[in-house]
């Protein structure tokens, strides 16, 4: 399994639009094949930064997304004003309850 967890940055005066943009990605993308959670959150207006989660079942999962037109769009429009240095993609190996 493969999670993407972090913040992407954006000019604050952007923010909103950035979080509107990527939610709108929300509702097609969790219909995608491997997909198991996908969800953005404004975090903060002030530092213009929005909270993203991401779960794939596995990196080919991924790669299709990411090759999606909608989110090629999206990436390609935002290129220029989105800091995706603040999101980490890890390797799940061992999932388990919280509890657990």
């Amino acid at each position: 399994m493969i999670v993407l967890a972090g913040h992407l940055k954006t000019a604050p005066d952007l923010v909103e639009d950035l979080a509107a943009t990527l939610g709108a990605l929300v509702e097609p993308t969790l219909k995608e094949d491997g997909c198991l959670n996908y969800h953005f959150a404004l975090d903060s207006r002030e530092e213009g930064t929005v909270l993203a989660y991401e779960r794939w079942r596995d990196e080919a999962a991924l790669a299709a997304h990411l090759g999606q037109p909608s989110v090629l769009a999206v990436l390609g429009a935002w290129a220029e004003r989105i800091d995706t240095s603040g999101v980490r993609k890890f390797d799940a190996l061992n999932e388990r309850g919280f509890a657990d």
